[in-house]
């Protein structure tokens, strides 16, 4: 590493050119002097020499002229500013790298940018102490240490995996880790917005892409949408490809115009429940293929009690349903109505959906604000336009200690979840709840969990990264579908689930915006700075550049 630096090269590489100035002035003719005499016998006879003609003559050596080149130097090393690195300094660098998927398609040039790009940011201290971090907030540390070749081996390690996300938090976290005693690099494609103390290094360029931005799978077949991403026409080939990667078919030709869509269907090969559909490559190859798998969600027997009282409700509602089997013993889900005139049923260990009915005509409204209270079920639902009749002397269903109350109106729960029952605390044929999305939505999430808990096999397609839970041990666990698209299984052998994970984000594809930016000069500046010491000669330099000028004023006079 190199001890010496200069904070302000530009000035003395400028004052540098007085040598050539220097030499072009001693290039130059001797101006003639006139010599007074009192009569002409008095001079010696000299050869007559012409003051005209050519400006520029042999070079004449002499004191002055080395004294003029010292006297530049010396000036050059003062204004360029010397500076000495402290041996005993020690600086911490973080480098943040962008965590999005898109960073793929710039592997080899952003190893090389970021090869030298540390070698650089070395330079600051004497030691250095390497943080390498990626955004992903569920990933581990890199790399933490003072070997170069180490941070290095990590890099060349480093798989970006997520889809677009938000990137701020991990730049927050990165500035409190450093708590103002380091620098902070972030490391993406795109010029970025990044706060005060972070310096961007960006190395990607707009790319010509086509690829996979979404796919619908029923059982009878699939549909995916693809999309010209750049800014000229494409021209692709396509194909299907069994699990095991063998053809199926022929290649076909796909003609896209710039920032336009097309979609391409097919079904499952005979006997076989898993394909993939390939996209001829280019220089982002993660949305080039999409695996899918024939969809075979879990089977829900449902038992209906008192289905005459709701009409053609419930009827529609199971055959909106997926997967649902009308039973009349031994359900899965029971969908019942709930008679306030009866006792309180005991909380059953199925799932079940209660229906409140009212045993007197509506008198009109019910009166009072609704309000959501926080929970997946409700999550991002609007219930403003909601609109219910009844008696205000029947409350509902009596509320007991263990209900979590879902909707109120005002101290009234309308609907309600009670251990794996869910209460409908109105009479739903007296209301306009049936033509609110927000209810049937409810009802959907509703029975979605109940399928989530039933053990039993499944088959379905994921994005990659997407969460998804499975019943096991007699437990509902979270997990997460594969970063890579591919296929993959999970569970044990009696609920087991095959899934098939495909990339599906178009902001990811689209590389119009990406732009290389490097700002490491301002990093390393600041640091050697802060790690370095003035020139303690300098006093010395100074005063040996005003003795120089004396001689050569000296000499220069004394010749005249």
């Amino acid at each position: 590493m190199m001890d010496l630096w200069f904070a302000n090269p530009v000035a003395g590489a400028w004052a540098l050119l007085g040598i050539p100035a220097v030499l072009a002035i001693h290039f130059l003719q001797t101006p003639s002097r006139p010599i007074p005499v009192s009569t002409l016998f008095l001079l010696d006879r000299l050869d007559p020499r012409s003051t005209g003609g050519r400006r520029f003559d042999r070079f004449r050596q002499s004191l002055p002229f080395w004294l003029q080149l010292l006297a530049v130097l010396l000036l050059s090393w003062l204004l360029a500013q010397p500076r000495w690195l402290r041996r005993d300094s020690t600086q911490t660098v973080l480098v943040l790298l962008d965590s999005s998927v898109s960073m793929r398609a710039f592997e080899k040039p952003l190893r090389q940018k970021l090869s030298a790009a540390f070698q650089t940011l070395s330079r600051g201290a004497s030691q250095t102490e390497w943080l390498l971090l990626e955004t992903d907030p569920a990933a581990e540390r890199l790399y933490a240490g003072g070997r170069l070749d180490e941070m290095e081996a990590a890099m060349a390690r480093w798989r970006p995996r997520l889809g677009t996300h938000d990137f701020q938090p991990a730049l927050r976290a990165g500035l409190s880790l450093l708590k103002g005693r380091g620098a902070m690099v972030f490391v993406t494609d795109h010029n970025a917005p990044v706060p005060p103390g972070v310096e961007l290094l960006a190395v990607g360029h707009p790319v010509e892409n086509v690829g996979f931005c979404g796919v619908r799978v029923t059982e009878e077949g699939w549909e995916a949408l693809v999309t010209n991403f750049g800014s000229q026409p494409q021209r692709r080939t396509w194909w299907l490809e069994t699990a095991e990667g063998k053809r199926v078919g022929d290649e076909r030709p796909l003609e896209l115009p710039p920032c336009r869509s097309e979609t391409l269907k097919g079904g499952f090969p005979a006997g076989n429940g898993a394909l993939r559909v390939v996209l001829s490559g280019d220089a982002f190859a993660f949305d080039d293929v999409l695996p899918l798998v024939r969809p075979h969600p879990k089977k829900l027997r449902v038992q209906v009690e008192g289905a005459e009282q709701f009409g053609p409700f419930v009827d529609a509602f199971l055959r909106c349903e997926p997967a649902l089997e009308r039973v009349v013993e031994r359900p899965d889900l029971r969908l019942a109505v709930y008679d306030p005139r009866a006792p309180v049923p005991a909380v059953s260990p199925a799932p079940a959906i209660l229906f409140f009915k009212e045993p007197t005509p509506p008198a009109g409204l019910l009166k009072g604000m609704i309000v959501a209270e926080r929970d997946p079920l409700t999550a991002g639902l609007s219930w403003d336009s909601l609109l219910i009749s009844g008696t205000g002397n029947t409350p509902g269903i009596a509320r007991k200690p263990e209900d979590a109350v879902l909707l109120w109106q005002g101290d009234r729960p309308l609907i309600s979840r009670r251990g794996p029952q869910l209460l409908v605390g109105f009479d739903v044929m007296q209301s306009n709840a049936l033509r609110l999305p927000a209810f049937v939505l409810l009802l959907h999430r509703f029975v979605e969990s109940a399928r989530t808990g039933l053990v039993a096999p499944e088959t379905a397609n994921f994005e990659t990264n997407q969460s998804y839970e499975i019943a096991r041990n007699g437990k509902v666990e979270t997990l997460r579908a594969p970063s890579e698209p591919g296929f993959f299984e999970a569970g044990d052998e009696k609920a087991r689930l095959a899934g098939a994970a495909h990339f599906a984000d178009p902001r990811e594809s689209d590389f119009r915006d990406a732009a290389s930016v490097d700002r490491i000069g301002a990093v390393v500046k600041s640091q050697q700075k802060r790690h370095s010491r003035e020139d303690l000669l300098t006093p010395v330099w100074v005063l040996l550049l005003g003795v120089v000028m004396g001689l050569n004023w000296i000499k220069t006079e004394g010749r005249k």
